[in-house]
């Protein structure tokens, strides 16, 4: 009788998890869809759930060479700034992880006060001081604007891992002759990879997603993706078969990413994530 009502639960548990996954998952079965139909087919009512995929959307947008420049400019951005967090946000985060004094405490709480700071409340000026610099539609300004976002969050989800590194474990190092530069790197740095590779992906699409200060930092020469997309809704509709299938190039590079760092991520999650 017991093992009846353990088989029951667990059956419906999966059945509840079945039915929470496919409703996750139909925005993004919505999406591909709509970027496949035609403009009658798109608008249809009741909707068309079997029909004859077309993909002219996605024909259309890989000859558009405005959408593919905007592709670039946001990998571009995105991988300088995902490279940027992590290699400061890994410094930041072993150095305040290490530091236990109340100095380093209040370096820490700046650190996450600084991730909290509405965009609005500093938008302003960055961009005066950009514009004085004559750096605005860079992509320099760009990345240095998108670190402020992303280097805190970094730097304090690296200080969670580190802190679950015994410190004996470096200590041990250290007798053993090997320098505080070689600790770090020969001993700290391979223990925490799975962090990395988290904080990587998380960097990567914070920054692939990100849109308030896109559309305002940047111009012609660098606009981004997410930016561009924008495009298709006008005043005088929405091109909603071109919208979707933007979306969906827009998306894959994240999903392509995600998947390569699954392993990774998975065991940085569960690891000293939520420590600190």
């Amino acid at each position: 009788m017991y093992k009846l009502k353990i088989k029951i639960i667990n059956g419906s548990l999966n059945i509840l998890t079945g039915i929470i996954v496919l409703v996750s998952l139909f925005p993004l079965y919505w999406l591909i869809s709509t970027s496949m139909k035609s403009k009658a087919e798109a608008f249809a009512m009741p909707p068309k759930w079997l029909f004859m995929p077309d993909f002219t959307n996605y024909r259309g947008l890989l000859e558009n060479v405005s959408f593919l420049e905007s592709l670039k400019n946001s990998l571009v951005i995105s991988v300088s700034a995902t490279i940027l967090a992590v290699m400061l946000g890994v410094m930041a985060g072993y150095a305040l992880a290490r530091n236990n004094s109340r100095s380093g405490n209040a370096m820490g709480i700046g650190i996450i006060l600084a991730r909290m700071i509405p965009p609005m409340g500093i938008i302003i000026p960055f961009y005066m001081i950009f514009n004085y610099l004559s750096l605005t539609d860079r992509y320099v300004s760009v990345i240095l604007i998108y670190l402020t976002t992303v280097l805190p969050f970094v730097t304090w989800l690296m200080m969670g891992f580190f802190q679950g590194v015994p410190a004996e474990i470096e200590e041990a190092a250290l007798i053993d002759g090997c320098g505080r530069i070689g600790t770090f790197l020969r001993i700290c740095l391979p223990v925490v990879k799975p962090g990395i590779a988290t904080c990587a992906m998380f960097a990567f699409m914070m920054s692939w997603n990100e849109y308030f200060y896109a559309v305002i930092m940047t111009g012609n020469s660098t606009k981004t993706a997410p930016i561009y997309i924008q495009s298709f809704v006008s005043s005088s509709g929405t091109n909603w078969g071109s919208l979707c299938a933007a979306s969906v190039l827009v998306v894959l590079p994240i999903l392509i990413f995600t998947i390569f760092c699954q392993r990774s991520l998975v065991r940085g999650l569960m690891g000293g994530a939520v420590k600190g």
